[in-house]
């Protein structure tokens, strides 16, 4: 089954204009089949846990945390949860102001640390075409990294598996995803048009 979905989306649970209900809602309404919760370690409130839980959805909700770390500077890395299963993804690389020399020692910093599953490769759900190269390893992710109803549906993932979230997470460990930007498919071999 195609899914379509969203890694990286904060609420009022830190910095997020939104609930936890309103971004699900949101998402739903654009299509989206499953979107993953990671809000800021350090602004998260403390009944985030059961804020989420109390959304009503069709969409498979996914928890998750977006983890400061300081790695010569910092970096924001996301772990995402699952039944059994957890990705991290190291998150927005075009945010970090770094060359990409210190991009690539961030991301093998951030790897010794995590057993890092993929990275981010969008600024706010913009495609940042720096980091689509093969020095790059892992598994490149597209997504909104939403804050408000304005961010939403301007970059994400669609890929083929049940709607499960092990199911899911285990597709995106295996690079198993196309990425999709606002009128775009990034397919092996280049775009195509949605």
């Amino acid at each position: 089954m195609l899914l379509k979905g969203c890694l990286h989306t904060h609420t009022t649970c830190s910095d997020g204009t939104m609930t936890p209900q309103q971004v699900a809602d949101a998402y739903q309404a654009k299509g989206y089949d499953f979107i993953a919760f990671t809000d800021h370690d350090y602004l998260l409130k403390s009944d985030s846990i059961e804020r989420y839980r109390s959304v009503k959805s069709d969409i498979v909700i996914l928890t998750g945390i977006e983890l400061t770390v300081f790695i010569k500077g910092y970096v924001h890395v996301s772990r995402i949860y699952g039944n059994e299963e957890q990705l991290h993804v190291l998150n927005h690389l075009g945010e970090y102001d770094l060359a990409m020399e210190q991009v690539l020692d961030r991301i093998a910093c951030a790897a010794a640390m995590f057993p890092l599953d993929a990275v981010e490769i969008t600024s706010k759900g913009f495609r940042d075409r720096r980091y689509e190269i093969p020095e790059i390893r892992y598994p490149k992710i597209a997504s909104d990294d939403s804050h408000a109803l304005v961010g939403i549906g301007r970059a994400w993932i669609e890929l083929d598996a049940r709607r499960d979230k092990d199911a899911i997470l285990r597709e995106i460990k295996r690079g198993n995803f196309w990425n999709c930007y606002l009128g775009q498919r990034e397919m092996t071999g280049g775009i195509k048009q949605i």
